[in-house]
């Protein structure tokens, strides 16, 4: 009991350091755009970080169910995010090269960010079981929710006094702390082995139909994440440009995001209650509601009521994603199916959203408006596609 406790304790912290970056580069859009940098290399930018981690993640999903070394690998991650977010300061001082110092910056992010999801996901799949794993998958979760709130919202506040760059140094100088803090902390976590006649009996199963479904829910999440990533990523943006105060813009990002500290937490049980694809629905469904009334209201408190209901449904996915995935994996191959689902459906299906609307508004002139409503649709088939999935539990426990 007391190793799952430090694994979730650990893994919690590493879920804060990660996601806590996840808003950094969509506010710094704003910042960026006052240095006349170009909204084409900022929208390739974040297309660039989505596409890294989401491919790359693969590679991290097989060594890590290969050397079973979780600690390393998540330490890995959060250094070399600490490391792109020094770049990304280094773009306010060195304003000649500052379109290759973007996009490297958004490329070694990508790297970093494609560690953590699939690596913690298995961390917990092996320290917890039945009614446990729901809940500590919450609980880690709503932390990764703190952190997308909080970092974004200090970022903000101390801004006025440290100036973007040194507020930027200090980011990147807690995320490399954090970084040894982890690895120290998960150093002697090692996954359960299993015999070589249960490994063969697991790798059948991988081949057959229980795993084909991993590719199903991929696919569903790739078009779900096409619409939420490409929305979310120009909240910051949008919202500077109908409230022309970026600052306010960043507040109401942040205060809207604390909903998904208490998503996570009901999801995290729900999912294991429900099964994945009865929460999957209703938060698709109520996710296309919320950002509807986002965008045909404007006052100020249905901008941050609409928006807190947006992301309390679209960034509580860490515990029904994963969660589901482990009704439909076995353990051995967890961490490659986690990999699938949610680093090549949900941030490579962002990375194409992201494209998609940087396209839409930039070079064919849709308008803000107009090209959220084309992302909004495809949140709709998104939703369509769900009856693909399975209703029952495939893999045994």
């Amino acid at each position: 009991m007391r190793g799952s406790i430090s694994a979730l304790l650990y893994t919690s912290i590493a879920h804060f350091s990660n996601d806590g970056n996840l808003l950094i580069f969509p506010v710094l859009i704003d910042y960026y755009r006052s240095f006349n940098v170009s909204f084409i290399i900022l929208g390739f930018g974040a297309v660039i970080y989505n596409l890294v981690s989401g491919f790359f993640s693969i590679v991290v999903g097989k060594v890590a169910d290969t050397v079973n070394r979780d600690s390393i690998l998540i330490f890995l991650g959060i250094f070399i995010q600490g490391i792109s977010i020094s770049i990304f300061s280094l773009a306010f001082v060195m304003g000649s090269l500052v379109n290759i110092l973007v996009i490297s910056g958004t490329a070694l992010f990508g790297l970093g960010q494609s560690f953590y999801h699939p690596l913690g996901g298995s961390v917990l799949n092996n320290s917890f079981s039945g009614k446990p794993y729901g809940t500590a998958l919450g609980i880690n979760s709503s932390t990764g929710s703190v952190g997308r709130s909080v970092v974004p919202l200090m970022f903000a506040l101390i801004l006025p006094s440290f100036g973007i760059t040194n507020s930027l140094y200090t980011v990147s100088l807690y995320e490399i702390a954090a970084a040894f803090l982890i690895f120290f902390g998960l150093r002697n976590f090692r996954r359960t082995k299993v015999s070589k006649k249960e490994e063969k009996v697991r790798s059948a199963e991988r081949s057959s139909g229980s795993f084909s479904f991993i590719y199903v829910l991929m696919m569903v999440v790739f078009v779900r994440s096409l619409y939420t990533m490409g929305i979310s990523t120009f909240l910051p943006y949008y919202l500077d440009i109908i409230t022309n105060k970026p600052d306010l813009a960043t507040i109401i990002i942040s205060s809207a995001y604390l909903s998904p500290i208490a998503g996570q937490m009901v999801f995290g049980y729900l999912t294991p209650l429900w099964g994945g694809k009865r929460v999957i629905t209703v938060t698709g469904i109520l996710s296309i509601i919320s950002i509807i009334f986002f965008l045909i209201d404007h006052q100020l408190i249905v901008l941050i009521a609409s928006l807190a209901s947006f992301a309390f449904f679209v960034f509580s996915g860490f515990p029904i994603l994963i969660g589901y995935v482990r009704e439909l994996a076995p353990q051995s191959v967890s961490t490659t199916a986690n990999s699938l689902v949610w680093g090549v459906g949900s941030t490579v299906g962002g990375a194409v959203g992201i494209a998609l609307f940087t396209i839409l508004y930039q070079v064919e002139n849709f308008g803000l408006d107009r090209s959220m409503w084309v992302l909004v649709i495809i949140g709709v088939v998104s939703v369509m596609m769900i009856p693909l999935l399975p209703k029952r539990r495939i893999a045994p426990e």
